[in-house]
This record gives structure tokens, sequence and C-alpha cells, in this order.
């Protein structure tokens, strides 16, 4: 079993649950759905496989509600899913409130893999589902982000200049509207400068390894471990091409993400909120000691290409 994505369907369970739902008849399908759901709220201790099911089952609800994003994944149900029962809203919504106060273990492998953004499109995507399902009540996200990787500078570099722990946390973060997409930008622009250190750190590290080499030589001749060194074991150092390039990476896409940080704040000059779902989200806490389990925390998606989409 895998995950492959950060979509509802993007995982052999979801998507054998949506196999599951195109072989109920179709009067069927709302059972299959209403099943899953019901049996993720209702179990005491769910497992991976439960939530990723539920998931996958609210998306189908929340595709047929006002603002809804119909399903277009190849992993989805490929078969109609006929109008269902308004009473299986609230029991999503419930779902997935369950599925948010219990994210912070399932988010903190992301980030230890050096995956932050993905784990928080992926949260991203839950809180959408979960606003179009009910908007008008309050929920909370049990996550507190950890301490950011050493090679994350891009991500630092927005947290500290515009005083949030989590870029999508943002002021504009989900509008349709200029803001928005500044906030899209702006982590894009984060992330492509935190890759662009950490390939900066490679080549670091190459660099001096061959500095290395070259001084443990010239200690061994000046000690008479060695009867020659020659000259060309020992050259004037010089920055290595693939280093300068990595060194002239990471300025130009540091100058980008400041000059988006300064659009920002003309944007946005002191607010302290996400307007995101305002009317939606309650708030963000850290979660308890005992607020995640192993069971509930799947590694992030596989580095393996997902299996073949089935046909409509």
């Amino acid at each position: 079993m895998g995950t492959w994505g950060i979509g509802p369907f993007d995982s052999d369970h979801a998507s054998e649950f949506a196999s599951e739902v195109d072989r109920a008849r179709p009067g069927q399908r709302h059972i299959v759905i209403e099943h899953r759901l019901v049996r993720y709220t209702g179990e005491a201790d769910p497992d991976s496989y439960l939530r990723d099911e539920a998931v996958a089952a609210a998306s189908l609800v929340a595709a047929q509600c006002p603002g809804g994003v119909p399903i277009t994944s190849g992993y989805g149900p490929q078969e109609a899913v006929p109008e269902l029962p308004a009473r299986l809203r609230p029991l999503a919504s419930a779902a997935l409130d369950r599925v948010l106060s219990d994210v912070q273990l399932y988010l903190d492998t992301w980030s230890r893999v050096g995956q932050r953004g993905r784990g928080e499109q992926w949260l991203e995507g839950i809180e959408d589902l979960r606003t179009v399902l009910d908007p008008a009540t309050p929920y909370t996200v049990a996550y507190a982000p950890g301490p950011l990787l050493p090679h994350e500078v891009g991500t630092r570099t927005v947290h500290e200049a515009l005083g949030v722990n989590r870029i999508r946390a943002l002021p504009g973060a989900g509008e349709t509207g200029p803001r928005g997409l500044l906030v899209q930008q702006l982590n894009e622009a984060a992330l492509r400068l935190d890759d662009a250190h950490k390939e900066l750190v490679q080549g670091v590290d190459t660099a001096l390894a061959g500095l290395d080499a070259a001084r443990r030589g010239l200690q061994a001749l000046a000690a008479g471990e060695v009867a020659q060194f020659h000259p060309r074991d020992a050259p004037l150092y010089a920055v290595p091409g693939s280093l300068a390039l990595a060194m002239a990476a990471r300025a130009e896409r540091y100058q980008h993400l400041m000059g988006l940080i300064d659009l920002y704040r003309e944007l946005s000059p002191a607010p302290s909120s996400s307007g995101r779902a305002a009317s939606a989200r309650g708030h963000t806490t850290a979660p308890s000691s005992t607020a995640a389990h192993p069971l509930t925390a799947p590694q992030p998606p596989q580095a393996a290409a997902p299996p073949q989409a089935r046909g409509r």
C-alpha cells in the first residue's frame, strides 16, 4: 500500500475505495460513502487506511456542495455519483474535524524528509474541503509547525520577515485576488530557495572535501611523511564551476523572494490573522502529547511512480 500525492484519492486505499463506489449500484453508492464516514468517526483508534478512505468519501460529498470542486482524479470514481443525501454533509464535516485534530505526527513526518511544503499543501486541501462542507462552523487544526531544517532558508526568510510560522497562514492565502496569488508565489519562491540552498550546501561540502585533501597532502609533505607532492595536487583555490552556478542560483532566488516579500508588505500593511476561511477556521493549536498515534501517520508519498489511473 502506498501514497503518491496529496489529493484525496492519491493513495492505494483511497483508490480502492473509489473502485468500491464504482462497483455499487447507482442507488447504493451513497451507502458505501456513508459507511466509510460512520466507520471512521466511530472508531476509537482509526488507522491511516480508514482516515484516507474517510477523506476520499468527504471529498465526494464536498464535490456536491456549493463551492465544491468536481472530482477529476483518474484514481477517483469513474462512474457518476448520484445526488447524495444532505445528511452526509455534517457527517463528512465531522470526519474532517477528526482528521484536522490529529495531523501533527503526519506533518512532522513530511518536515523530517524535507517536504514541509507538500505536507502543508495536503493540510490546506483538507481545510478547503472542511470549509466547503460547513463554512459557518469554526474548527481547530491541531498543528504546530516544528523547527525548520538547516536548508530551509527560504521558508525561514518568509517566516521571519512576515511574522508567521506557516506561509499558508498569511492573510490572503486561498483568496482568488492579487494577494492570494502573491501568497502562492511566495510559497513557491521560498521552496525554490530552499532547494537552491540545499544544492549550494552539497557543492560547498564537495569543495571543502577537495581542500581538506590538499591540506592533508601539504601537511604530510611538511612532516616528511611523503617524498614528494606535486603542485598540481594543491592548486590555488578557485570556486568550482558547479559551486559557482549554485551560488548564483541561490542569490537570484533570494533576491526574487525578497522582492515578493516587499510587494506583499505593500499589499498587506498590518494584518494579524489569515483571511483564508476566516468565517470557518477556529484556531491552530499545538496538540497534546497524546493527540497523535503512529498508526494515524503514514509515510509521505513514495518516490515511485503512481499506478496507472483507471480509465473512464
